[in-house]
């Protein structure tokens, strides 16, 4: 018997979409619904047109209602804005008293204490809690444990990484969505979602970046022992390509569009310089015109790079000298820019790759994945959290925790 079926919105800056879809208990994420549609209203992940942006979503859940056969009242609002920002804090809690030279045993209520001091993070009033993420406890001067109940020691520590994000640009997009009018769930940090679709345990451990790149915007997140390290994301994606080739080729953005998916690559290549390609006339007057293949990627080439570079910087300053052991996934429609897997390995020196949604059926094809990854990682994370247990252990608490279930 699968969970009830999630509907995941994204509100993109380049496409609308909705996915609606269920985990079974072999886990195994079924998508039983699918409707999208251009995005209208949105720029760089902000709302500058809320009309043509209500628009959208509600063509886009009607989309997916009629390709379900089913209706859909309530929503898990998928968010980056490029305003996601990583932060870590640390909880102490005594376990004797300083008088006393004997140790003390952990137990639940330390741990649940220990928890609550750690995510008491101080956040400008411009910012909101995304997601509170658990990681290792310290007992002592004993590190890296999983669950500390049942040890003995002076002290108990254990480190946690808030995402938070642009207050006023998630209240926005709430007010969006309930003007559709939909109900909207909750909002998770797109950066997470397809995180959780492509990333296994193993890599996890051995340390795994996963950058989405999407329409307006570019989230990342790096793993390394078992957990999230750094996470962000930037108000850069592949829109921005493509107003860069139609200002720098002077062509209209649809042609612009067309030439960087069919001919464009994020690699440059000198042996193209005698390379010329043929764009098209458009119906707005534009007449056509021939311009080399060097000149269309190296406009590329230094926008991809960009975008690299700045999530390297980024995760550079969070986590210096984290290994890569199984390199760099990439997910989100920018993804499949030509040369860009290239582009990636060049510029963090490690494989990479796509990133591919596993365990998941009803995609429309193989191939298109790592376009879905967000969608898919965040039916799983709503799993996490309303999967039924009969009592609520420590583990199981501590499972919510992991997955960021507090918004305080």
């Amino acid at each position: 018997m699968a969970l009830d079926a999630t509907a995941v919105l994204e509100i993109g800056s380049s496409t609308v979409r909705v996915v609606v879809g269920e985990v079974r208990d072999d886990d195994e994420v079924n998508i039983i619904g699918i409707g999208e549609t251009e995005s209208r209203g949105i720029r760089k992940g902000e709302i500058f047109n809320r009309d043509d942006a209500i628009k959208c979503v509600r063509t886009a859940i009607k989309a997916a209602e009629e390709n379900r056969r089913k209706s859909i009242h309530s929503v898990l609002l998928v968010t980056s804005g490029g305003q996601a920002q990583a932060k870590k804090s640390t909880g102490f809690h005594p376990l004797v008293d300083p008088t006393d030279n004997q140790l003390s045993e952990v137990d639940e209520q330390d741990v649940e204490d220990v928890i609550e001091l750690a995510r008491k993070v101080a956040l400008a009033e411009n910012r909101i809690k995304l997601h509170t993420l658990q990681q290792y406890f310290q007992v002592d001067d004993t590190v890296n444990i999983a669950n500390p109940v049942g040890m003995a020691g002076e002290e108990l520590r254990v480190d946690m990484l808030s995402i938070h994000g642009k207050r006023s640009t998630v209240d926005n997009f709430h007010k969006l969505v309930d003007d559709a009018p939909i109900a909207c769930s909750d909002a998770v940090f797109s950066g997470l979602c397809s995180s959780m679709a492509v990333v296994t345990d193993e890599q996890k451990k051995a340390g795994v970046l996963v950058i989405d790149i999407g329409g307006g915007t570019t989230d990342f997140a790096l793993y390394h022992d078992g957990f999230i390290q750094a996470a962000g994301s930037f108000a850069v994606g592949g829109e921005h390509v493509t107003n860069d080739i139609s200002v720098g080729l002077q062509i209209p953005l649809g042609q612009a569009e067309a030439v960087k998916v069919k001919d464009g690559s994020a690699l440059t290549n000198l042996m193209e310089r005698d390379h010329n390609i043929s764009i098209p006339a458009a119906a707005q007057g534009f007449s056509g015109k021939m311009v080399r293949a060097v000149t269309l990627n190296t406009i590329i080439n230094a926008r991809m790079e960009e975008i690299f570079t700045l999530v390297k910087e980024a995760v550079d300053r969070q986590c210096p000298n984290v290994p890569l052991s199984s390199g760099v996934l990439l997910t989100g429609g920018g993804s499949f820019l030509n040369g860009a897997r290239d582009l990636g390995q060049k510029v963090f020196n490690v494989p990479c790759m796509h990133g591919k949604p596993f365990d998941v059926h009803g995609l429309p094809s193989a191939k298109d994945g790592p376009l879905y990854a967000c969608h898919v990682g965040a039916i799983r994370y709503a799993a996490s959290l309303n999967k039924p247990v009969e009592k609520r252990s420590l583990g199981a608490r501590l499972v919510k925790l992991f997955w960021g279930a507090s918004h305080d």
